[in-house]
């Protein structure tokens, strides 16, 4: 009888721990904001297709390069696949064409758009209306290695800086305003 107990015991203590593990993925991102459309990550959204944090001096195209914002809200057209080199005289071309700072974001400046509290995309389709997941070039090299660039991956928000640099890719725009 008593080996019998502590095998109940043993039982209920093994599901007690295991009921104690999450091993749930996050929320999609797009179930999660899909009908709150007021929720907007701390953005306020213009008019010009740019979206932006009150503490920052950066905006965000909310469409990816090579897309345009709708009236609607959405995003147009079809994403610029470029490889890294190619990615970035784009970017000089649009600053030196708008006369504004424009350029690709960095990592840094990439991974704080991402939702922690989602996936698949990791960013806010409130502002990010086409948000999809692939890798996303940023503005940075890899250190060591000449023929290695920085990317995104939007899934989680994850980055890496070993992507050869002839692979193309989408990439996001950001322009830079004066601080005031």
């Amino acid at each position: 009888m008593l080996k019998i107990l502590r095998t109940a015991g043993l039982l209920t203590l093994s599901l007690f721990i295991l009921s104690g593990c999450d091993f749930r993925s996050p929320q999609n991102c797009s179930a999660l904001y899909q009908d709150r459309p007021d929720l907007l990550s701390n953005f306020s959204i213009g008019r010009n297709g740019l979206a932006n944090r009150t503490s920052s001096s950066l905006s965000w195209a909310r469409c990816p390069a090579g897309m345009q914002l709708s009236s609607l809200g959405n995003c147009s057209g079809s994403p610029l696949f470029l490889n890294f080199d190619q990615a970035q005289v784009y970017a000089i071309e649009i600053s030196e064409k708008s006369a504004q700072k424009i350029r690709l974001p960095t990592r840094r400046e990439m991974n704080s758009i991402a939702e922690s509290n989602c996936i698949n995309p990791s960013l806010n389709p409130n502002v990010f209306p086409a948000s999809t997941v692939d890798k996303f070039w940023t503005s940075e090299q890899n250190m060591l290695r000449s023929n290695l660039a920085c990317t995104v991956y939007t899934y989680r928000g994850r980055s890496t800086c070993n992507e050869s640099k002839l692979i193309e890719r989408p990439f996001m725009l950001v322009v830079e305003r004066e601080k005031y």
